[in-house]
């Protein structure tokens, strides 16, 4: 079933229908969004840093986790390698350079 959104403004480089990855926790509000990487690959993750569990990881589209947090628009320009944290919802993203478990020369 496809669905669309609309916003005032859009900060990602993506369509607002790209597939990206979150958790259970986060899509229910169980928790918030703690941890955004932007994989080198150009994949986007937003974590919660609870679990790393498979059976909660969740592919949804970039939309609806701007609909779940508008803040993670703030770091839309962050590049590739690159990850934000924080340690709970409204506080300042943190934003630096990550060792991901990709292997670099892949």
């Amino acid at each position: 079933m496809s669905h669309s959104h609309v916003f005032l403004s859009w900060q990602f480089n993506l369509p607002t229908d790209a597939g990206v990855f979150t958790t259970r926790q986060v899509l229910q509000g169980s928790e918030p969004v703690r941890e955004v990487y932007h994989d080198r690959d150009g994949d986007w993750q937003f974590l919660c840093g609870t679990t790393l569990n498979t059976e909660d990881l969740k592919l949804v589209c970039l939309g609806c986790m701007v609909e779940v947090d508008p803040t993670i628009g703030e770091l839309a320009d962050m590049p590739p390698g690159w990850c934000g944290t924080r340690q709970a919802r409204g506080e300042v993203w943190i934003q630096k350079p990550y060792e991901g478990c990709e292997d670099e020369t892949s």
